[in-house]
């Protein structure tokens, strides 16, 4: 049977902001935030992840912003490609749980 599948290699943070906006997250206004409740105020095209905790976005664009455990990522979805870069940084300094 025939089908047409989209596909999104969900590969950097701005591939999944993609996949969230596409109507499968919390969007309004295309921005995406997920976690326990949130706020946004004049804040549009974030991939904002806080699982736990209560997000307020207010005034900022583009950005993605993820919290763990024991570290927190910020960037631009236009600079996500770059978390590789975090990566080899963490392995240099022998940072290896983090990553």
């Amino acid at each position: 049977m025939p089908a047409d599948f989209g596909w999104n290699d969900v590969g950097s943070w701005a591939a999944l902001y993609e996949h969230h906006a596409g109507g499968l997250a919390n969007v309004n206004g295309r921005k995406v935030i997920e976690g326990t409740e949130m706020y946004a105020l004049n804040a549009t095209g974030n991939y904002i992840y806080a699982k736990d905790k209560f997000v307020a976005a207010v005034g900022v664009h583009n950005l993605v912003v993820v919290e763990t455990d024991d570290a927190i990522l910020i960037t631009t979805r236009e600079h996500s490609q770059d978390v590789g870069k975090i990566v080899k940084y963490l392995t240099d300094k022998k940072m290896t749980e983090l990553v």
